[in-house]
């Protein structure tokens, strides 16, 4: 039995290894990965917006010069509604992207029993689409393109769950190289 994955067990045989920088090399994922830390998730939150819009800005630019468009999106990994009502759910999340004057149709949800994606191209240049909220869709395999920034407001207690989210978001749209390196 052979098993493709990006975090072996520890007592996995494995056959072959690529490293990050491999996979940069060959345009697959986007390095470097910049990690914030925020001790309020209102500070998260707002960070995470703030690089959304300095991306989508070089994005615009690179589209200008004759790349291809990206519109960058933030996904946003929410906490369920079962741990407690203090939690930052999705609901929460959207209220608080609204308040903060984010066009709604801007804002879709994807979680159990709610998959506000179902019919959308991601990838149609007219998507209107720049904030995902999710709990646990990247876990379950599920892939963003054009997914540049994670926005994690679930506590999270395995590193195996956090390489696997991380990864998710590093694929690259379309596999080659940018004019603007962002």
């Amino acid at each position: 039995v052979l098993d493709l994955t990006a975090t072996p067990k520890k007592n996995s045989n494995i056959v072959s290894y690529v490293n990050a920088i491999e996979l940069k090399k060959e345009h697959m994922v986007k390095l470097p990965v910049i990690v914030y830390n925020h001790s309020r998730k209102e500070e998260v939150i707002n960070s995470a917006l703030h690089l959304q819009r300095q991306l989508e800005q070089l994005a615009l630019q690179e589209s200008l010069e004759g790349g291809k468009k990206i519109r960058p999106i933030i996904l946003f990994q929410a906490q369920s509604n079962i741990k407690g009502s203090d939690n930052t759910t999705y609901i929460k999340i959207k209220e608080k992207l609204i308040e903060l004057k984010i066009p709604e149709e801007q804002i879709k949800i994807k979680v159990s029993g709610l998959d506000e994606l179902k019919g959308i191209d991601l990838m149609d240049e007219k998507c209107p689409v720049r904030y995902i909220i999710t709990i646990n869709a990247l876990k379950e395999g599920w892939d963003c393109p054009f997914a540049y920034v994670l926005c994690g407001l679930q506590d999270m207690k395995s590193s195996k769950d956090v390489e696997q989210i991380l990864g998710r978001v590093l694929r690259m749209p379309y596999a080659r190289p940018r004019l603007q390196p962002e």
